[in-house]
């Protein structure tokens, strides 16, 4: 399996209704056009990717980047953030997470690495009023192969 379609496994997995893989750039041009229904939406930023060579291996590491959003229906004139944490951000942040763990259990995952660590930031607001969610990020270490 390549990269991408672990990720889009992954995101399958945590059962999210949607994935883009698109730069904030591209995102905030076509989000508008999304539906209720197609929210959660985990967007994926296109992925760095860090390694280095070691006895005749390479070891890679995949930072990924991406936002898990939901859209309120309502107006977010006067939200309150306790009421947007309990309602919106906190299963966004399961998500999230359930999304990450799948990426971990993926058959690309270099088990040598024992401790993988993750960010997950709430987004309030993002890029408009009507969307919040969280942000994530994980460094994903990826099995090498023989070099050739």
């Amino acid at each position: 399996m390549t990269i991408l379609e672990e990720l889009q496994l992954a995101n399958s997995n945590a059962q999210i209704k949607g994935l883009s893989f698109a730069d904030l750039r591209e995102f905030n041009s076509f989000h508008d056009s999304f539906t209720f229904l197609e929210y959660p939406h985990n967007v994926l930023v296109p992925f760095t990717l860090t390694g280095s060579f070691l006895n005749n291996r390479y070891k890679d590491i995949i930072n990924l980047q991406g936002w898990m959003l939901t859209r309120l229906k309502e107006d977010t004139n006067d939200y309150r953030s306790a009421k947007i944490e309990g309602d919106y951000i906190a299963p966004m942040r399961s998500l999230a997470r359930k999304f990450l763990i799948h990426v971990i259990n993926s058959e690309l995952t270099d088990t040598e690495v024992e401790n993988i660590s993750y960010s997950i930031n709430p987004e309030f607001m993002f890029l408009s009023s009507h969307l919040f969610g969280v942000s994530y990020r994980m460094n994903w270490p990826v099995y090498g192969k023989l070099c050739v």
